[in-house]
């Protein structure tokens, strides 16, 4: 025979959960986990968005450093032939091997290319495509300086990154 505290000992034990709080501690544990799972998710994305970018600014350091190696081109053979020379060299740099099997391939430019001058004697220095003192009564000089602005962008286009390198004799 049972006395009335065994009774109780009993009933408690076998009371359980009731099924409010089951699905309450259901839905507070799938809370969290969405929660760590989203967290998760933008952690990667960011990351890669982070890895992409250094990618382009790697790719970067290399066509600049192909325009680096290549002779200068003097502004007397024009702007648009200085462009197409240094793009030319900025296309030796090889494709990041991240980025060499993706479609569209993504693109190394170079976009400009600015002289180094001033209008008038008193005027301070400045970049501009029309500064051109080469030729003529002004021999070539290693101190006609050249700002190539290089442009890369990623196969999405959605990362574009742009360097500008000064060259010089």
């Amino acid at each position: 025979m049972r006395t009335t505290r065994q009774t109780a000992v009993v009933a408690r034990q076998d009371a359980g959960f009731s099924l409010t709080e089951m699905l309450v501690t259901i839905t507070l544990m799938g809370v969290a986990v969405v929660a760590v799972i989203s967290g998760l998710q933008a952690t990667i994305r960011s990351s890669v968005i982070d890895r992409d970018h250094a990618t382009a600014f790697a790719w970067l350091q290399a066509a600049s450093d192909e325009i680096y190696r290549e002779t200068r081109v003097s502004c007397t053979a024009g702007h648009a032939a200085a462009i197409s020379a240094y793009d030319t060299a900025a296309q030796n740099a090889p494709v990041p091997p991240v980025w060499a099997s993706l479609t569209p391939a993504p693109t190394v430019e170079v976009i400009d290319v600015e002289y180094l001058g001033r209008a008038n004697p008193g005027d301070d220095f400045g970049w501009s495509d029309a500064y051109c003192f080469e030729g003529g009564a002004f021999a070539s000089s290693p101190l006609y300086t050249q700002r190539v602005t290089i442009r890369v962008t990623s196969h999405d286009g959605k990362i574009t990154r742009t360097l500008q390198t000064v060259k010089s004799e």
